[in-house]
């Protein structure tokens, strides 16, 4: 009961979501539920009935990741999976020689490319204290270099590439690019 109002478990609720759509909206509510630390063989139990879209949701929660910040992040995963390409670790951290932190990444192949999912959020809404667009934009530039500096590749997206289903294309070419298994 919360506020008088009899509710689902998070567990419940996610399963339920994931059954309802697609894999891409399986995988993004069972990482979103993960992230806020629901429990995955409470997951798993829900998943062993018999029900329309079980299947689905079984395969986004063996490939579910609560380092998925946001939907538009397991989107992405979601059509890198069901393209058969290599599935890229989330919250990577780089540091330089000297052990000092560069960045996390969003995604990221074997230390050799990384991606971005750029939702509008980090130049509006995450803005440190007296940091204009303009201030986040050059410092995200400026992160991509020290990246590069290292030898890794940085490509980008946005919630357009996702929808126009541009990501596959553009992963696929910086993998063949980096030699990574594609």
């Amino acid at each position: 009961m919360i506020d008088g109002l009899a509710v689902t478990t998070m567990e419940r609720t996610a399963i339920d979501v994931a059954c309802s759509g697609g894999f891409a909206q399986a995988l993004a509510v069972i990482d979103s539920a993960l992230r806020h630390g629901a429990d995955r063989d409470a997951l798993a139990t829900l998943l062993e009935d018999r029900r329309r879209g079980v299947a689905q949701a079984r395969r986004a929660l063996g490939l579910a990741d609560a380092g998925a910040e946001n939907a538009g992040e397991s989107w992405g995963r979601a059509q890198i999976i069901e393209a058969g390409l290599p599935v890229p670790r989330l919250q990577h951290e780089f540091f330089d020689s000297n052990g000092d932190f560069i960045a996390r990444t969003d995604y990221d192949w074997v230390g050799k490319l990384a991606a971005e999912f750029d939702g509008m959020t980090k130049y509006e809404r995450h803005l440190r204290p007296g940091e204009t667009p303009f201030d986040a934009m050059r410092r995200e530039k400026e992160r991509e270099d020290a990246l590069r500096r290292l030898g890794v590749m940085v490509i980008r997206w946005v919630w357009t590439d996702l929808r126009h289903r541009r990501v596959v294309p553009m992963v696929r070419e910086w993998l063949e690019r980096e030699g990574i298994a594609a």
